[in-house]
C-alpha cells in the first residue's frame, strides 16, 4: 500500500492523534500482548473515527483496503462493539441519515432503507422490536423495510410526539387518493424537523444528505 493511499485514509493533521491512540491501546497489556485480530480491529476503528473510512461505503472500503466486503462488514461490526461508545445522539443522526436516503413502496406502504452498518442495523432492529415493530430484511440483510406506521412509532420514540405528528400528517397527504405529494417532500420535512432537535450542525448535515452532497 503506497503513501498516496495512506494520505487518502487519514488526514495529516490526525496522524499524531492516530499514533498516540494506537500506541496507548497496543501497550495497555504489555508490548506484543495484543492479538493480530485486536490490532486490526483497532486500526480499522481509528481509520473510521479519525480518517475517511467512516464516510465510505462497503465496496469503496473493500477496494481501498484490498479486502473482501464480508471482511469490511465484520471489521465494522466488531470494532464498533469493542471500541465505540455510540451515544443516543449518534444513533439519532444515523437514523436521519438513513431517512434522507430512504425510498417508499406505494404498494406495501413500507419505507425502505439501505443499512450497510451491521452495528446500527442490529440496534435499529432491537429498538423497533421493543416498540412493537419488526423490520423486514428478508430479501436482503442490508435492505430494511418498515411499514410507515411502524416508522411513526420509531420516530416518536427517538424524536418525540411533535415530530411524529408532523410525520403522520405528511404521510396522510402522501397516501391520500390522487395525492400530488411526493415522498421526497415528506422525507425532507421529517429529516429537517427532527434535525433541528439535534442542533444547527446536524441541520446543515441533513441538508447535505438530502441533496446528495457527500461533504
Amino acid at each position: 500500500m503506497d503513501e498516496k493511499i495512506i494520505d487518502q485514509l487519514i488526514p495529516k493533521d490526525q496522524l499524531a492523534a492516530f499514533g498516540k491512540l494506537f500506541l496507548t491501546e497496543y501497550l495497555k497489556d504489555g508490548f506484543g500482548m495484543q492479538s493480530k485480530r485486536s490490532i486490526d480491529l483497532y486500526v480499522f476503528y481509528l481509520l473510521e473515527q479519525l480518517g475517511t473510512l467512516g464516510k465510505l461505503d462497503q465496496n469503496t472500503v473493500s477496494e481501498t483496503l484490498r479486502v473482501t466486503e464480508s471482511r469490511v462488514t465484520s471489521f465494522r461490526y466488531e470494532s464498533r462493539l469493542r471500541f465505540a461508545n455510540v451515544s443516543d445522539e449518534d444513533f439519532k443522526k444515523h437514523v436521519l441519515w438513513m431517512l434522507a436516503r430512504s425510498d417508499f413502496d406505494t404498494e406495501s406502504l413500507k419505507v425502505k432503507f439501505i443499512i450497510e452498518d451491521t452495528f446500527m442495523r442490529k440496534r435499529l432492529n432491537a429498538i423497533s422490536k421493543r416498540i412493537g415493530g419488526v423490520p423486514d430484511s428478508s430479501f436482503n440483510a442490508e435492505i430494511v423495510s418498515l411499514h410507515y406506521e411502524q416508522l411513526s412509532f420509531l420516530i416518536k420514540w427517538l424524536f418525540g410526539e411533535e415530530i411524529s405528528e408532523e410525520y403522520n400528517n405528511q404521510f396522510q397527504k402522501l397516501i391520500a387518493e390522487n395525492s400530488k405529494v411526493k415522498f421526497s417532500d415528506v422525507r425532507k420535512a421529517i429529516v429537517l424537523g427532527a434535525a433541528k432537535q439535534l442542533g444547527g450542525g446536524v441541520v446543515k448535515l441533513a441538508k447535505s444528505w438530502l441533496t446528495g452532497d457527500p461533504t
